[in-house]
């Protein structure tokens, strides 16, 4: 029985990902790497800072540095959406408005520190909507291990199989799938190829289309 659903932030319930692949090349750019493209940013995503500086340097041979490109692409990123404002990602008041009305529980699990991520969501006015939001700064590994999901559920009291996770990325779906939560790809900026499909729950295209996933899934434990 399905009794909390987790949120990825980024891609997911923030149309945010898309701002930070421009970012991570410019940044690059500005650093001196050159070859840095969009589409090397996509690798990135969701991606803890250990894992991410292993794969800089076998990606680019010591001519990119990650600590400078990340931080560089952080501050880019906050200026553009201080600017521009917050856009949120289609169905995302809708499924939360379910949840509610349904009981479950609700949590953000994001790669992003929570020094950023607290004040994006009550920018969107969606704070309040989770009982719980959780960095993957607050444990040991970030995704695409487990521990991010592993340590949501523990603060919420339920098992990985009591909760649906909500990713848009490889790393993020890697991560869920590999605590125990079924996972939900609802894609942002790349569909999932075969391998990630296996491990998935469900695909969806909006957020508002897990309604019908966690609706049927109801039904089939009724």
């Amino acid at each position: 029985m399905i009794k909390a659903v987790l949120f990825d932030m980024d891609g997911t319930i923030t149309d945010t990902e898309r701002v930070y692949n421009v970012f991570w090349a410019e940044a690059a750019h500005e650093t001196g790497c050159m070859e840095f493209t969009r589409e090397d940013a996509l690798d990135f995503r969701s991606l803890n800072h250990k894992d991410a500086r292993i794969l800089m340097e076998k990606k680019f041979d010591g001519r990119a540095d990650y600590d400078k490109i990340h931080t560089l692409c952080g501050q880019m990123v906050k200026d553009y959406l201080k600017e521009n404002g917050i856009p949120k990602k289609p169905g995302v008041d809708e499924i939360l408005s379910y949840l509610k009305e349904k009981n479950l529980k609700a949590a953000v699990v994001t790669a992003t520190a929570l020094e950023r991520a607290l004040p994006r969501l009550e920018a969107v006015g969606l704070l309040h909507s989770f009982d719980e939001v959780i960095s993957a700064h607050e444990v040991p590994q970030g995704k695409p291990h487990p521990d991010p999901y592993l340590y949501a559920c523990e603060k919420l009291g339920l098992q990985p199989d009591e909760c649906i996770a909500v990713e848009d990325s490889p790393n993020g779906v890697l991560s869920a799938y590999q605590a125990g939560c079924p996972t939900i790809m609802v894609p942002d900026l790349t569909e999932p190829d075969e391998a990630l499909k296996e491990k998935l729950f469900a695909t969806c295209k909006t957020l508002a289309d897990i309604i019908e996933v966690l609706e049927e899934k109801s039904s089939n434990n009724g």
